[in-house]
């Protein structure tokens, strides 16, 4: 199984049990990421504007929380830029990530028209 296909099916087989747990937990459920970290993963859930929780493994428990720097991007935006996307964020010394959403910038993803068409339809 490929790397894509691996991430494509821990997706589907936490879709069903995610929001349940996360609802359950809070938001993140697992550890804040920490300055100087480098995070990779998909992105599970988006629990408010300006942080993403981003699966490090199958457990929910293992959902890292990493805060975007400011001006936090909407909810609905970033869940049309990286909801079930691989992202990696390199945490700065501010505890904020900057990172890469399948390889490009977060901030070019957000500024796509298609994205902000798609945002619209998220909640």
């Amino acid at each position: 199984m490929d790397h894509r296909s691996a991430v494509l099916a821990l997706v589907a087989a936490l879709a069903v049990t995610a929001p349940a747990a996360a609802k359950a937990a809070g938001a993140c459920p697992g550890p804040k990421a920490s300055a100087g970290t480098t995070v990779h993963g998909p992105v599970l859930q988006i629990p408010d504007d300006g942080v993403i929780c981003v699966a490090l493994g199958q457990s929910p428990s293992t959902w890292t929380q990493v805060r975007l720097p400011r001006p936090a991007p909407a909810r609905s935006t970033l869940m049309a830029a990286a909801f079930a996307k691989n992202v990696s964020c390199v945490i700065g010394l501010d505890g904020a990530g900057s990172c890469l959403i399948e390889g490009e910038p977060l901030s070019a993803a957000l500024q796509r028209a298609k994205t902000l068409q798609a945002s619209m339809t998220w909640r």
